[in-house]
């Protein structure tokens, strides 16, 4: 591609390019003998935490590493959660590279952990999308979570005297747990931040469950802590509101898969690390009816012209690489997928984009689950009540007019608009089964809570962002 042609594409865009797509090798398609260039100090310093699954018909990550479970009478089911898995999270790391490739930012390094499908899958998306379709060896690509760091759906582990297993602060079972070669790879990357004339910060992208997020804020050394320039995480809904599609309630995936982690990632003080919260109140408006921006040819023209034989095959590969997924995602909800994790890159360019305030996040316990010993029951040990429709329950999206499958989701995360709000971080009945402590009562989170674009103008620049860099 000539220069001149990806200078006018950029400059439209409010964006100044570090160097030309001519200059780099990931989209010329030629192999990467040493590391590209580094980015100037203007450019954001990216760590990729995500549960990629572009391409993949696997099960969730977290719950089961099996399609086909069995029953105690050796009968089996196919697992509800074996299915095309979401593609934001592939979508999102491509336009990232793209945008490196073009020096708008710098990827330090993608982590996959465990949550849309297994991480020995999503490594494999993972390395393929960033080493074959972008050609780019010299960007680490390391394995995080493969799977929670905590007991999620059962008791809390007891020493021979009775006592409970300590879980929390950094001589607790998780940090003592959480520790993987990602995590790893983030702290390096952070105590190596301003060494050698480079930018010293480094944003954080949380786009799939918090654990390793959690591990690195509990147990990294506080010099590389202050290294963060902020954690922006998609998760989190508005106080008290179902987020919906086309009128069908949705759950905060990346919280369900791992809400201790979730809560251990909030919890942690030690050093006062920025953080933004993308709610659902925002990432879910562009699948709703009216509003779509789904990811097809129709939308998304493929890489500018004329395009390098690398280019082509990226646009393509992705293309139909997620056509089930979009047929899966209409078949639920009757309109195509919008984006989601793509928010997260997009914030770290153009913050101004998006309404965001100084709020509150807490996690919001809901009714004892199913799997629960306190779950209630009459004398002969059959449950009372649907574990989805219990009395003054806190959790929007369960009740008696919602679905059953949402009974999984043990707690929420929720944000305030006001930074004066007094919830503790764990708010509503804390401890059950030991699956998450109360901290001590330590208070909410405060962060920046984004729940709009500021202008119709802003979410049209936000379309032509992912447009120009997604492919």
């Amino acid at each position: 591609m000539k220069g001149g042609l990806f200078a006018v594409l950029i400059a439209g865009l409010g964006l100044a390019p570090a160097v030309s797509l001519a200059q780099s090798p990931s989209q010329s398609g030629l192999a990467l003998s040493a590391p590209a260039p580094s980015a100037p100090a203007s450019v954001p310093r990216l760590i990729i935490s995500t549960d990629i699954a572009a391409g993949l018909v696997d099960t969730h990550g977290g719950q089961t590493l099996v399609p086909v479970p069995f029953d105690i009478d050796h009968d089996y089911t196919a697992d509800a959660n074996y299915l095309p898995q979401d593609f934001d999270d592939g979508l999102t790391v491509a336009a990232a590279l793209n945008m490196d490739a073009a020096g708008l930012v710098d990827v330090l390094a993608i982590v996959p952990t465990f949550g849309n499908a297994t991480l020995p899958a999503e490594m494999a998306v993972a390395r393929f999308i960033t080493q074959t379709l972008k050609g780019r060896d010299d960007i680490p690509v390391v394995p995080g979570a493969l799977l929670p760091a905590g007991q999620i759906f059962n008791p809390t582990a007891t020493w021979f005297d009775g006592s409970k297993v300590k879980v929390t602060g950094r001589t607790g079972s998780f940090a003592a747990a959480c520790r993987n070669p990602g995590v790893e790879k983030m702290e390096q990357i952070l105590l190596e931040a301003g060494s050698f004339g480079l930018p010293s910060k480094v944003t954080i992208l949380s786009k799939g469950p918090a654990t390793d997020i959690a591990c690195l804020l509990l147990t990294s050394p506080k010099s590389a802590l202050k290294q963060i320039e902020e954690i922006i995480f998609l998760a989190s809904q508005l106080e008290g509101e179902v987020t919906e599609i086309n009128g069908i309630p949705i759950n905060d995936f990346n919280v369900r898969m791992d809400p201790l982690g979730a809560a251990m990632a909030l919890a942690v003080d030690r050093v006062n690390v920025p953080m933004r919260f993308m709610t659902f109140q925002l990432t879910s408006g562009m699948s709703q009816k009216g509003n779509i921006f789904a990811w097809n040819r129709a939308t998304y023209p493929g890489p500018p012209r004329p395009a390098t034989k690398q280019q082509r095959a990226s646009y393509k590969w992705l293309m139909k690489a997620t056509k089930e997924r979009r047929k899966y995602f209409t078949s639920i909800f009757g309109t195509p997928e919008g984006p989601f994790d793509q928010f997260t890159l997009i914030a770290t360019l153009r913050p101004d984009l998006f309404d965001c305030v100084r709020g509150r996040v807490y996690v919001q316990m809901c009714p004892y689950p199913a799997w629960s010993r306190k779950y209630p029951v009459d004398s002969n040990g059959d449950p009372t009540q649907e574990p989805y429709n219990a009395a003054n329950n806190p959790c929007p999206t369960h009740g008696g007019e919602y679905s059953e499958s949402l009974s999984v989701v043990p707690a929420v995360i929720f944000a305030t608009q006001s930074a004066a709000d007094k919830r503790k971080v764990v708010s509503g009945k804390p401890g059950i089964d030991g699956n998450l402590p109360t901290f001590g009562g330590k208070p909410a989170r405060k962060a920046l809570v984004c729940t709009d674009f500021v202008s119709k103008a802003a979410r049209k620049t936000f379309q032509d962002l992912l447009t120009t860099w997604t492919w």
